[in-house]
């Protein structure tokens, strides 16, 4: 089977000509992936679909039509565009006949809205081969079988997963990409069906598990999962990373960019799931997959859902009564309408279900049971992060936010990663910027102003050391530091951008009048906690002090030395996001400016000597599973938490590889968690390991995989490898065990790594960096720099 990544395009990715080129160059990146793409309606198209089945008439879709005759006309060449255009008049003419004869019944109205996938699938495909991509349209309808539930079909998984692969496989192992619409389907003897709006991504999801594809990416219009609605909260940022149990409650609990339905198929397979956008290509977006990176406070997102109906059902036949709610589920089930959350006392049962023409019906079935109040306008709040349950004071906070805010019903326990509660509608935008900025948008301290230094005058570096430590840059919230750093930096005369290759979070890239050869380079982001600034006679301490606020004055102070001394080809780039994945440096690799640097000096905590080597890094999580159960009785289940231990004691005892240049691997088994409460068999236990590498991963994994010897799952989080970096006489030299940006800045021109500071300082309660070393810190960035540029000079003088 070939290994494939699936693409799924929605509809304002392939809106017009423009949108299309951009998805053709987003697909020609991933050729060598083996793409399968599914691809949504033009947007508005199925909106207009709809409108012509209500109506009976073809008005609402002429403007489309001539839309897909623009891109034929803009985008593929003669022959092919009349080729397609044939195509779309023979399409109005079906849809036309359909709309005279068939009337509005259900399978002729899934026939009608299928022609906007049928016609945008067959459009990419023409598009992608006009641009030398060797694509082939499919029609989804032979891979994707369903039941005959029209407008919401049910995907038959084994039947569909058996023709996917007897579609699709032929096609890839010729080397084509398929393309297909998503959203449509069909029944077993080939009736059209459609799996709900928004199916598209449910497709992709189906096809993905058929194919086992190692990645399924969702292309929207905005950059992944964010914190929030951003029409509600317009400083909302991207997620980097979810587990599937938080993407499932996001998704079914409003966020748009992702179907409720996707998650599942993705799941059953351990497909990780990844959301971008297709205006900004080279933004990471969202990845889901089993386990999220952590994320601080525990709180990820603020989720909401409007056009709720809140049904209370009050009857004394609940007391004690055997099959009391099977009966009252019933109703809603004869009327196929979902309830979204339960909450029940002895004689009361409360739930939320959509707004729908069938409610009053269901209320009248449900009186013959009961006494019943219909609480209308109403909206579902969801807050949403894996260890809600676990993590004290959540609960607080959210309802001390909310205090002045009426809520008439609360949901906590069924899902460890939300608690969910209702409010009157009126009140949910309120209700999620408040959340938001109690949860997601911590206060930030307001350091003093740093002044910059006045001309002619060098930068002090424990002066811009504190004023950096004094404003908080825990990974995730960088925009304050961020933003100081470019005014101090503008006040010196620097051309200042800052890079927003990761939405909300800025790096900082600051040049001369000259384009740079040599770029001073390191992170804004610390570990958590945040603690300020302070001193004695010796040292500087505070988050931050030695990684990485004391390495950022230190080159700030060595470029403005360089400057006095009239060299001008240097600059600074600070990134985010270096203490957990990366994400800043990946964003920056692709910066323009790269393509013109020859030396990229990036600061770490070095003691002064230039690493000649840095160890990699593979980063990864172990899961187990109990039974849960009565811990009286220990022998009649099984506990989650003591298969860890084992598995731990025996990752523990592993003789790691090791390498006459990195030295000995070594792992650091950084967090542990689980279990339910100190009287329950724990039902479920995880552990967070830190890898550092000295060569090949594939022995190592093979090692942890041999210990856990099947007893529980393992997701591999993020790998780096090592590195063996730039030597320069006359310096100092060591090989350092921890990882850094350095593998994810290749584009930059050859790397060095050198900083002040002891590594084993960093990450601690009194982390700290001593004045001296900072200041000769300064002296031996200024060294470095000139015997790179002159050796540079000096080579292109001969």
């Amino acid at each position: 089977m070939t290994i494939c990544t699936v693409l799924k395009f929605g509809g304002t990715s392939v809106e017009d000509a423009t949108a299309f080129g951009r998805v053709t160059e987003i697909v020609r990146t991933q050729v060598a992936a083996h793409p399968v793409v599914v691809v949504s309606a033009l947007a508005r198209v199925t909106d207009a679909l709809v409108a012509s089945v209500e109506a009976g008439t073809m008005h609402a879709l002429e403007p489309h039509f001539e839309r897909h005759r623009e891109i034929a006309r803009q985008l593929l060449g003669a022959s092919g565009a009349a080729t397609f255009l044939e195509m779309l008049a023979r399409a109005r003419e079906e849809i036309a006949r359909l709309l005279e004869s068939a009337g509005r019944e259900a399978r002729f109205r899934d026939e009608v809205l299928s022609y906007g996938e049928r016609l945008s699938a067959a459009l990419l495909a023409d598009v992608l081969a006009t641009a030398g991509l060797p694509a082939t349209c499919v029609d989804a309808r032979r891979c994707i079988v369903t039941d005959g539930a029209f407008g919401r079909a049910t995907p038959d998984s084994a039947d569909t997963e058996r023709r996917c692969r007897a579609e699709l496989e032929p096609v890839l192992k010729q080397g084509r990409i398929p393309v297909l619409g998503g959203y449509i389907a069909a029944t077993a003897s080939g009736v059209t069906t459609t799996l709900g709006r928004g199916g598209s991504d449910y497709t992709a999801a189906l096809v993905g598990a058929a194919l086992a594809a190692s990645e399924i990416q969702i292309w929207t219009d905005v950059s992944g999962v964010l914190t929030a609605d951003p029409r509600i909260v317009p400083g909302a940022r991207t997620i980097p990373s979810l587990s599937y149990s938080e993407a499932s409650e996001l998704a079914y609990f409003g966020a748009k960019v992702l179907h409720p339905k996707t998650i599942r198929p993705a799941l059953a397979r351990k497909i990780p799931v990844r959301i971008v956008n297709s205006r900004a290509p080279d933004d990471p977006g969202t990845l889901v997959a089993t386990e999220a990176a952590f994320w601080p406070g525990a709180v990820k997102s603020i989720a909401h859902k409007t056009g709720i109906t809140v049904l209370q059902i009050t009857s004394e036949r609940m007391l004690g009564a055997y099959g009391f709610l099977r009966t009252l589920f019933e109703v809603f089930d004869r009327h196929k309408m979902p309830v979204d959350v339960v909450t029940t006392s002895e004689v009361s049962l409360s739930l939320t279900v959509d707004d729908n023409a069938d409610l009053p019906a269901v209320v009248e079935e449900l009186k013959t049971l009961g006494d019943v109040r219909v609480e209308a306008h109403r909206a579902i709040i969801c807050v949403v992060g894996e260890g809600l349950r676990t993590t004290p004071g959540i609960a607080a906070r959210v309802f001390e936010t909310i205090r002045d805010i009426n809520v008439s019903l609360i949901s906590q326990g069924a899902s460890r990663v939300n608690l969910t509660f209702v409010v009157e509608e009126e009140q949910a935008r309120e209700t999620v910027a408040r959340l938001h900025a109690a949860l997601l948008e911590r206060a930030v301290p307001v350091a003093r102003p740093a002044r910059p230094p006045r001309p002619g005058e060098p930068v002090e570096p424990l002066e811009l050391a504190r004023h950096l430590i004094d404003i908080p840059s825990v990974s995730g919230e960088e925009d304050a530091v961020a933003r100081a750093l470019r005014s101090y930096l503008e006040g010196l005369g620097f051309g200042v951008e800052l890079l927003d290759g990761v939405p909300g979070r800025p790096g900082v890239f600051a040049t001369t009048d000259a384009l740079p050869r040599l770029v001073f380079c390191t992170h804004l982001d610390t570990v958590a906690p945040f603690f300020p600034s302070s001193e004695d006679d010796d040292f500087l301490y505070g988050r931050g002090a030695c990684d990485t606020k004391g390495i950022i004055a230190a080159q700030v102070a060595a470029v403005e030395r360089l400057r006095a001394e009239g060299v001008r080809e240097v600059g600074l780039l600070f990134v985010v996001d270096e203490e957990k994945g990366s994400l800043g440096a990946r964003a920056a690799n692709a910066h323009p400016a790269a393509r013109d640097c020859r030396w990229l000096v990036v600061g770490e905590p070095t003691d002064n000597m230039l690493a000649v080597g840095c160890k990699g890094s593979l980063r990864l999580a172990l899961r187990t599973e109990g039974t849960g159960g009565h811990s009286a009785y220990p022998d009649l289940g099984r506990s989650a938490i003591h298969t860890l231990l084992d598995v731990l004691a025996d990752v523990r005892t592993i003789a790691w590889p090791s390498d006459p240049y990195f030295g000995e691997t070594t792992c650091n088994i950084g967090v542990l968690g689980g279990g339910a409460g100190a009287n329950v068999i724990a039902p479920d236990a995880r552990a967070e390991l830190h890898i550092r590498l000295v060569g090949d991963p594939a022995p190592v994994r093979e090692l942890v995989e041999r210990a856990v010897a099947g007893r529980g799952s393992i997701d591999y989080l993020s790998f780096t490898p090592p590195v063996r970096l730039t030597s320069v006489p006359g310096f100092e030299q060591c090989v350092v065990g921890f990882t850094t940006d350095v593998p994810h800045l290749s584009n930059w021109g050859k790397p060095l790594l050198f900083g002040p500071g002891s590594i084993h300082d960093a990450h601690t309660p009194r982390e700290r960096i001593a004045k001296a070393e900072l200041e000769r810190g300064v002296d031996l960035y200024v060294q470095l720099a000139r015997r790179l540029l002159g050796e540079a000079a000096a080579v292109a003088q001969r």
